[in-house]
């Protein structure tokens, strides 16, 4: 029974280009600590911020078992190492002395650039990897949550909008994501959104 599982294994890692399961934890675990330093302080819904990047890593690893992404090893870093270009002091030479160009590559997609517009970032993002749109829906599932105290009928409205954009920009890299997506966006137009 082991052998047979473990012949699984290696035939789906074989299949998928992906590196051993026991490499990609180690992976996860370098990018999880990193992350964690330089969100220090950081908050998320009154939660540390590492809370929100681990909720995304957790929603790649789930829709990588539901349809294999092209680079788990690196797809789960990038989850992880999502919002330190754009939200802390790090720079991207200063990740690459830690992660592989591709990974930081990865990042530096899914980081907004001030003056770009919406559509031009997340078109960057659809130009790119297919597993950084994978991910950056990851992200918006995880953030359609209670909108901030603050946020004004037309923050919420606007939010939505560009939710709806990611979907029909991004909703071509994963079929599951996608879907998943499209529940929550129909979920917060529900709950947050007067009518």
């Amino acid at each position: 029974m082991e052998k047979k599982m473990e012949a699984e294994i290696e035939t789906k890692t074989e299949k998928r280009n992906a590196a051993p399961p026991e490499e990609i934890q180690d992976f996860y675990n370098k990018a999880l600590f990193y992350a964690a330093r330089a969100h220090n302080g950081q908050l998320y819904a009154n939660l540390p911020y590492i809370v929100h990047v681990c909720m995304v890593a957790d929603e790649v690893l789930m829709a990588d078992r539901i349809e294999p992404l092209s680079n788990l090893k690196d797809a789960v870093q990038i989850a992880l190492l999502h919002d330190v270009l754009e939200d802390t002091p790090i720079t991207k030479d200063e990740m690459l002395e830690s992660f592989e160009p591709n990974v930081v590559h990865g990042v530096d997609l899914l980081t907004k650039k001030e003056g770009l517009p919406l559509s031009a970032y997340f078109q960057r993002i659809k130009d790119g990897d297919a597993d950084v749109s994978v991910i950056k829906m990851c992200d918006r599932i995880i953030n359609l949550q209670r909108p901030p105290v603050h946020w004004t009928a037309e923050d919420i409205a606007e939010y939505n909008e560009e939710s709806l954009m990611i979907l029909e920009m991004l909703g071509w890299s994963s079929e599951y994501v996608s879907k998943r997506l499209r529940v929550k966006v129909e979920l917060y137009e529900k709950m947050f959104m007067r009518k």
